[in-house]
């Protein structure tokens, strides 16, 4: 019985990793029809007035069998003491509404996005087009030393973006497991950051 529930045990966990390891893939890593999903209509934003409030940051573990997640609490983000332009303040307001929002290969529509879809949809709120491709959206961008909330952050070999929202913090759409989320820039020192951009907002 303990043999076999060993057994068991190992596939469970070597699956685990498997689904893990294939739900953190880059956003861009395959060519795909955009998938449809439920229509859902964008609320109206009022203006950006996000109170921290305490939050989960994913940290990715990794060991020589698997790969797993585990979730710890954060101290509250400081709000930002200067003041912030009016297109900001629309890009964070609709940065912070997103999270919760499902993960969709292909995705461009609210709450039901990928990555570059989340950041595209996030900065169309301001009145800014950016094509929901990460490559392509960094050429439209100017790099920055010296990040805002609101600026851009590309992590993973320039594979996977996110809303800058200040304090080593993105909100950005993960993968279909864990959909779009408040997490540290690296993901936990999982995602190597490549740069900070921003579209002069």
């Amino acid at each position: 019985m303990a043999k076999s529930t060993a057994t068991r045990t190992a596939g469970i966990v070597a699956a685990s990793g498997a689904l893990l390891a294939a739900s953190v893939a880059p956003a861009n890593a395959f060519a795909v029809a955009e998938v449809s999903a439920p229509a859902q209509s964008a609320p109206a934003l009022a203006s950006y007035s996000w109170t921290p409030e305490a939050t989960q940051t994913v940290n990715y573990v990794e060991n020589t069998s698997n790969v797993s997640v585990q979730a710890t609490e954060v101290a509250p983000v400081a709000e930002a003491s200067t003041p912030v332009s009016n297109a900001r303040e629309a890009v964070l307001a609709a940065a912070h509404d997103g999270i919760g929002g499902a993960y969709v290969w292909g995705g461009k529509s609210y709450k039901a996005w990928d990555c570059s879809g989340f950041v595209s949809y996030v900065y169309a709120q301001a009145g800014i087009s950016l094509t929901p491709y990460t490559y392509t959206m960094a050429t439209e961008l100017t790099p920055t030393s010296n990040p805002q909330p609101g600026d851009i952050v590309f992590t993973n070999g320039y594979a996977h973006v996110g809303i800058y929202v200040g304090d080593g913090k993105m909100i950005s759409a993960l993968n279909p497991s864990q959909g779009t989320q408040l997490t540290a820039v690296d993901g936990g020192g999982f995602m190597p950051v490549d740069g900070y951009y921003t579209a002069n907002i």
